[in-house]
Order: C-alpha cells, then sequence, then structure tokens
C-alpha cells in the first residue's frame, strides 16, 4: 500500500483514540438518561475501524489471508454461540445477544490491533501519542466539571462512593487513565517547548489527585501511585547509568513528587480508603443460618445453596454441574473462611470447578459462555474468562496475539539490555501492568477504550523495541 494511504488511515486511527472519551461519555448518557441499553456510540464507535479494514481489504495484496483469518474467528464465533444456547439455564445472567457482544467487542479488539499494527511505523507513532494526549485531557476535564458541578456519578451506586464523573464503569476509567501514564509520562522530556511541557505535566497532576482521593477503587489510588514510583526509579537508575553519578535533581524532584502525593491523600482524603473500610464493616456483618455463624459468600449464593440441599429450585434454574459446583464452592468457603463480599475469588474457584464437573472437551475448547453463569458468579478476571469462558480456542484467538508481542518485546529487551531507555521500560512495564489489571480487576480488554490503550502499549512497545534492534544492529 502506498504511503500516503497509509498516513491518510493514521490519521484516521488518531480521531479514533480522540473519540474515546467522547463516545464513553456519550454512551452513559444515553444509558443513565434515556434508560436504553443502545447509543450512538455503539454504532459510531466502529465505523472508523470499519473502514480503514475494508480499505486495506480492497487495496492489500494479502486481502485473502485477512477475509480466511475473519473468517476462522467468525467459526470460531458462531460454535461458541451455539453451545451458549445449548447449555443456558434458567440462572444464566445474560441472553444469546449480550454474550455475542462480548463476542463482537473481542473481534473489535483484534480488528484494531491488527490495524494499528499495521499502520503505524517508528515514524509517525508520535501522532498516535499526541492523540492520546489529547484524549486523556478530554477524560480529565470532563470529569472535574462533573465534579465541580454535582452531576458526577457514583463510582459505587449502592454505597453512593467515589466519582467517576459521566462515564460507565470506575474500574475501565481507572484502568484507561492508570494504563496511559505509563506511555506519557516519558513523553514529558520529549516535548520541545516549556508550553507543552507544562501542559503534559498539569494534566497529569490533575489525573493523579483524581485517582487517588476521588474515583475510590483500588486500581486507580495504587495503580497511579505505582506508576510515578516506577518513573522516578527508572530516572534515577538509568541517570545513574549514563552518568556515573547519582542526579541529585532528579533525586530531589522524586522525593518532592512523592511528598506532595503524600500531602495530597492526607489533607482531601481517598474514596478508596473509606470503600475498602466498609466493605470490612460489610463482610464481617453477614451472616450463614445454616452454619450459625459469620457467612463466606453472599445471600443470594447461600439461598442457591440452600434450595439446591432442599430439592425446591425450579426445573431448569441449574443444571446438574452447576448444583454440584455451587455446593462444592460453599464447602471450601466455609472451609477457607472467605470473606463473603470476595466476589472474584468466589467467582475464580466456582468456574474452576465448572469446567471440572461439566468434563465436556466442547465446552473445553469453544468455551461454555462469559454470561451462562449466575450474576455473582460471572467471572470478571479476563484472562481466567478467555481460558474457561470461552475457551482455549479462545484464549489463542483473542490474548495469544497480545501475549506473543509481549514475550517478543521480552526477549529482545533481554537481548538488548544496554540500549534500553526509560520510555521502552515503561511501555514493557505498562503493557505488563495491562495483563495485570485484566486479571485482578477485569473488563480491560472488553471495555472499548480501554482496550485501545492496551493496543497503544503493544504497538508502541513493538515499534520501540524494533527501533533499538535496528539500533544494535
Amino acid at each position: 500500500m502506498e504511503k500516503s494511504k497509509k498516513v491518510k488511515i493514521d490519521k484516521l486511527l488518531c480521531v479514533l483514540i480522540v473519540l474515546c472519551p467522547i463516545l464513553d461519555m456519550l454512551s452513559f448518557i444515553f444509558r443513565n438518561t434515556f434508560q436504553t441499553k443502545i447509543s450512538p456510540s455503539t454504532f459510531l464507535r466502529p465505523i472508523i475501524s470499519i473502514i480503514a479494514i475494508m480499505y486495506i481489504v480492497i487495496k492489500d495484496k494479502n486481502r485473502w489471508k485477512i477475509i480466511g483469518v475473519g473468517a476462522i474467528y467468525g467459526i470460531y464465533a458462531l460454535i461458541h454461540i451455539i453451545i451458549f444456547g445449548r447449555i443456558r439455564t434458567g440462572c444464566s445472567y445474560g441472553s444469546i445477544l449480550h454474550e455475542a457482544q462480548y463476542l463482537m467487542n473481542y473481534s473489535f479488539m483484534i480488528l484494531n490491533l491488527f490495524l494499528f499494527m499495521y499502520v503505524f511505523k517508528t515514524e509517525n507513532i508520535k501522532h498516535m501519542q499526541k492523540s492520546l494526549f489529547i484524549a486523556l485531557t478530554i477524560y480529565i476535564v470532563s470529569i472535574y466539571i462533573a465534579i465541580l458541578t454535582g452531576t458526577s456519578s457514583y463510582t459505587y451506586t449502592v454505597e453512593q462512593m467515589g466519582a467517576k464523573g459521566w462515564f460507565e464503569s470506575g474500574n475501565s476509567l481507572s484502568a484507561i487513565l492508570v494504563l496511559s501514564m505509563f506511555i506519557l509520562l516519558p513523553q514529558i522530556k520529549t516535548q520541545e517547548s516549556i508550553k507543552t511541557k507544562t501542559a503534559y505535566i498539569t494534566v497529569i497532576a490533575l489525573v493523579g489527585i483524581f485517582l487517588m482521593t476521588q474515583i475510590g477503587t483500588r486500581v486507580g489510588l495504587f495503580g497511579f501511585i505505582l506508576t510515578i514510583g516506577l518513573y522516578i526509579f527508572l530516572e534515577i537508575i538509568f541517570s545513574l547509568i549514563k552518568n556515573k553519578k547519582l542526579n541529585k535533581k532528579v533525586i530531589f524532584s522524586g522525593i518532592a513528587i512523592i511528598a506532595v502525593m503524600a500531602i495530597v491523600i492526607l489533607i482531601l482524603g481517598s474514596n478508596t480508603f473509606t470503600r475498602r473500610k466498609h466493605m470490612k464493616e460489610e463482610s464481617q456483618n453477614s451472616y450463614d443460618e445454616n452454619q450459625n455463624d459469620v457467612a463466606h459468600l453472599t445471600g443470594d449464593v447461600l439461598d442457591i445453596c440452600k434450595a439446591i440441599r432442599e430439592n425446591t429450585l425450579e426445573e431448569g434454574y441449574l443444571s446438574e454441574a452447576e448444583k454440584k459446583t455451587f455446593l462444592e464452592l460453599y464447602d471450601i468457603a466455609n472451609k477457607y473462611n472467605l470473606k463473603s463480599n470476595d466476589q472474584r475469588l468466589h467467582q475464580i474457584i466456582y468456574n474452576v470447578l465448572l469446567v471440572k464437573n461439566q468434563h465436556d472437551w466442547g465446552l473445553i475448547l469453544f468455551g461454555n459462555g462469559y454470561l451462562n453463569n449466575f450474576r455473582e458468579l460471572v467471572l470478571e478476571m479476563e484472562l481466567m474468562s478467555f481460558l474457561l469462558n470461552f475457551g482455549l480456542l479462545g484464549f489463542v484467538f483473542y490474548i495469544v496475539p497480545f501475549l506473543s508481542i509481549l514475550i517478543y518485546a521480552f526477549i529482545q529487551i533481554i537481548k538488548n539490555i544496554k540500549k534500553l531507555d526509560v520510555e521502552s521500560i515503561m511501555l514493557f512495564l505498562g503493557t505488563g501492568f495491562a495483563y495485570t489489571l485484566s486479571l485482578l480487576s477485569g473488563y480491560v480488554f472488553f471495555n472499548s477504550s480501554s482496550m485501545i490503550i492496551v493496543i497503544i502499549l503493544h504497538v508502541c512497545l513493538i515499534k520501540y523495541i524494533g527501533r533499538i534492534k535496528v539500533q544494535v544492529e
């Protein structure tokens, strides 16, 4: 494809990045103001990617390979949906349409990974990073406007804790902001004008204050602190390697930043700590009538376990494998004194046991359905969900393309360790952190906007590693 044509697609994808916060807000407003599950964002978001891939398919000489790969993904999705419908029970949290939405989002993710890898080269990658900064600015400015005008939504609606502006998910918003830091922090030094450097520092500072004090998620608070800490540490180490002595300016700047962060949390407080305290109190107040003791599962799960034992469940509400798994989860929770509100741990245990009890190779290969489980036991931890709910093939199709980039980058980092810089290491750590968030928190790869940040991290990483490899050769 001609270089000029690639540049046009490059600009098109940059527009997609900038539109992410706007489409997120539009989706939130429609869902919460008009009480609809579908918003204009649902249709607007994929348009740019579809236009780009259609152009590539028409112009590229490898069009049939691209179409063939797309067909393979389509066949997998169709078989997964058929299986989902076959084993769906009365307790299933979602319908076939809802399950199909997850498959579409993850397929959209792979499509965008291909597009970004195909279009962005080392010479135009700065355009992508500048677009991300514009998007981050829109995110944080809109959030502060929402908070100051009293129109911000709660991160945790039931407890009315935390603030997340006009955005749907607090955890996904935290992931977007934190992962963006890994890309943008090293960019401060590369800005040519004082005005631009000041803009970067101001936006990052506003993001930090929000994440540490307002949003209320652990991802936000500890993720931002970790990112800043890693960046300061790397700057000190690389300064020491380059100058053969400690750079006092870097050290004092690092100490000052950490001190300011501590002061901000002490003065403004943190909704994260308030939320954790509340959860601890709630777990101690739960009660299990069957054990005549503190409960180790939620009340709804306990009710289902009781109904299974008393054989009072309506027919078709649970399969035999699910009934067995509920009772096994109950026994494990009591044996190891699990916290009743530690739902992510409950989800892991339940889903692993369910795959074992189903003992079906068709389900192991194609997945037993993400939304086929009871609502509280839907597996939020994405990496585990890809493997258990979307099957071995789902894991290979949706996660292995990303993992292969991370593994390749790691190998090249080891080979060319003497040529590395702060930016390359931050990109590698940020990419690794995306997997950590996906495993511990979830909805990092699924959320349309955080998915774009994850893609940007992988693309930047592979391009920077490629640049270092060329320098060595």
